[in-house]
């Protein structure tokens, strides 16, 4: 008998405006734990709200969590870990970067703060169960936005230990040069963060440590 591929959900973007409540949205109101502050970025900006899911219960280890991820608006870089053993409290002290300038989290007890995202105009998001397999080919992973299932490599598989000596599983990726931008309030605004895309646009697979050790214990993976 052949194998099942594993159940992955597509996220697309909708035409309507996201409001207070809403929990799959680019931008908008960031569902947090009561303990859990707005991220700022070690410049002191306070970082955006790229997009936030709630997992699909079918998705193992996660199902129900808020996954919400945060980046500076003023800048943006690659994530490039050559370790496989991550150090401790790496989602403040990532070994490759001067710092984190992102922010990922999983919240499990979380509710819509007061205020919206004032950089990204928020829209809902749209998530949909698939068999994760490419549509031509049926031994791929889907490539699309996505959260759960497989990752689609577009180089050789990475794999990496949360410092709590556990082994990250993928949770969720973000295509190359997602257009972002495409949703600002203010599309004039002098931002660069934005025109270069979250975590310099490269595709971005979001690993995250299901032992939930802590609430920002995820690591996001860039190839191109």
């Amino acid at each position: 008998m052949g194998t099942t591929a594993p159940m992955t959900y597509v996220i697309d973007v909708s035409g309507e405006i996201g409001v207070a409540g809403d929990r799959d949205t680019i931008g908008g109101w960031p569902v947090l734990d009561a303990d859990q502050p707005w991220p700022l970025c070690d410049c002191g900006a306070r970082m955006a709200l790229y997009f936030q899911v709630e997992v699909p219960a079918g998705v193992p280890h996660f199902g129900g969590d808020q996954l919400l991820v945060f980046q500076c608006p003023a800048e943006s870089d690659a994530c490039y870990p050559s370790e496989t053993q991550l150090p401790a409290e790496y989602w403040d002290h990532p070994a490759e970067n001067d710092h984190a300038f992102w922010r990922i989290l999983l919240q499990r007890n979380g509710v819509p703060v007061d205020a919206a995202d004032p950089y990204l105009q928020p829209h809902r998001l749209v998530v949909r169960g698939f068999e994760d397999a490419d549509h031509g080919n049926d031994s791929l992973p889907l490539q699309d936005f996505k959260v759960g299932g497989a990752a689609f490599w577009v180089q050789a598989a990475e794999h990496f230990r949360c410092a709590c000596g556990t082994d990250l599983v993928f949770l969720c990726q973000v295509p190359e040069n997602f257009d972002f931008s495409a949703y600002l309030r203010d599309p004039d605004i002098d931002l660069p963060a934005f025109d270069d895309g979250l975590l310099l646009g490269n595709i971005v697979y979001i690993l995250a440590c299901p032992a939930h050790c802590h609430p920002a214990a995820a690591y996001p993976v860039c190839q191109n």
